[in-house]
């Protein structure tokens, strides 16, 4: 499989056993951190159901723990491969934890509506530390990052195509779930040591999980040469989600972007740099 044709045709690619025991040992270790030390930017989704839908994201504090596995070449060699660039630079981690009883769906959105940066050389390693089959999977409509980029989903308990943001000129997402047969959707049962790579920007939702199952989830997210910093709208008050929280040591994810205009290249000493 060409990973780099696959992964810029359709915006997501499966790549089975990509990841050793001991690295996904080490990947657990990592998850399990920041479960026991949540940042401010933790949060849970849907309490009225039952389950536990929680995330976590952003923890600058996590860096160091992370430092380790998001070097390890096996993982950057295969965003290297996927985005074709020479530099990479790890971006931030975010971690799902699905349990308790049946989750909902993820509703269908595009991260890159989430945080203030684009391009083409952008890349998610999603894993899962449970097994997830074909119908509970994570799901992408393929294709669709060289699309429309939709505002983002506010993961509203009755509506999912619900607006992260009241202004602007951002279309609102569709009804995928709705009308699943007008779009390609795609998407893998995975087992643990497998990987999903795919950019930020492809639409993608689901990954519920069935009473009595738990799904534990990595997302680590890269970029590249081809990453810009772009400006976004503000999040509406009554939004629970967005890009725009403080970190765990207190600093805003916007020091990250100080200085930089839309268009620029987006950089900062602070991130890692895994190869070039």
């Amino acid at each position: 499989m060409n990973i780099q044709e696959a992964f810029r045709r359709d915006g997501a690619v499966h790549v089975p056993a990509a990841m050793s025991p001991d690295l996904v040992a080490e990947a657990l270790r990592c998850f399990e951190w920041t479960v026991a030390n949540p940042s401010p930017a933790a949060q849970s989704y849907y309490g009225d159901s039952g389950a536990r839908f929680y995330q976590d994201l952003f923890n600058t504090l996590s860096w160091p723990v992370y430092e380790h596995l998001v070097s390890d070449s096996r993982l950057s060699d295969l965003v290297l491969r996927a985005l074709g660039c020479e530099n990479l630079w790890f971006f931030f981690e975010q971690i799902f934890l699905k349990e308790g009883g049946d989750t909902r769906r993820t509703p269908w959105h595009q991260d890159t509506s989430y945080f203030p940066v684009d391009g083409e050389d952008i890349a998610i390693v999603w894993m899962s530390f449970d097994s997830v089959a074909q119908e509970d999977a994570l799901e992408f409509v393929r294709g669709s990052h060289r699309g429309t980029l939709f505002n983002g989903s506010s993961f509203a308990e009755d509506d999912d195509t619900d607006p992260l943001y009241d202004e602007g000129d951002m279309q609102r997402l569709p009804d995928i779930e709705v009308h699943r047969d007008d779009f390609d959707i795609i998407g893998w049962a995975v087992e643990p040591g497998d990987v999903v790579l795919f950019h930020p920007s492809v639409l993608h939702g689901g990954g519920q999980v069935r009473a009595g199952k738990r799904r534990r989830t990595l997302a680590l997210r890269y970029f590249g040469d081809d990453c810009n910093f772009v400006s976004r709208p503000s999040v509406r008050a009554e939004s629970e989600v967005g890009f725009n929280r403080e970190s765990s040591d207190s600093r805003d994810v916007s020091y990250f972007y100080e200085g930089l205009q839309p268009g620029d290249r987006f950089r900062h000493p602070e991130f890692l740099q895994v190869a070039g």
